[in-house]
């Protein structure tokens, strides 16, 4: 009787100590030498509505709908225009976008190069087909 119970018990302790090691911590620890969490980085195309030497204004179209992105500029920008199609990488900081680069957007063309038909003859008189 004695085994059933310290066999019981010891069950019960296995169970309850399984359920406090699935739990975890609630926080991630940092430590103090870390490296902080990696910075987004993302890319969008679209035309620029309004620019300045801190701030640039982006309109593009996602799926049918058109917004109005705006980013801060860590430096200021040559040679872009308002109207001018631009390609901006940026990266997302303390809750703002901060464009790293603005580039012009250009469209390639693709050319695809077609060879010429080859002319299939038959070999042999009797591969042609039978004339009406």
């Amino acid at each position: 009787m004695k085994r059933l119970i310290v066999l019981a018990a010891g069950l019960v302790f296995m169970f309850s100590a399984a359920v406090f090691a699935v739990d975890g911590p609630s926080q991630p620890s940092v430590k103090a030498g870390s490296k902080p969490p990696k910075e987004t980085r993302v890319s969008i195309i679209g035309i620029v509505k309004e620019i300045s030497d801190t701030t640039i204004s982006v309109e593009r179209t996602v799926r049918g709908e058109t917004e109005v992105m705006e980013f801060a500029l860590e430096k200021p920008v040559e040679k872009i225009n308002v109207g001018d199609k631009v390609k901006i990488n940026y990266l997302k900081r303390d809750g703002k976008n901060v464009a790293t680069r603005v580039s012009p957007f250009v469209v390639k063309k693709i050319i695809k190069k077609t060879s010429p038909l080859k002319e299939t003859r038959p070999t042999s008189p009797e591969a042609s087909p039978p004339s009406k």
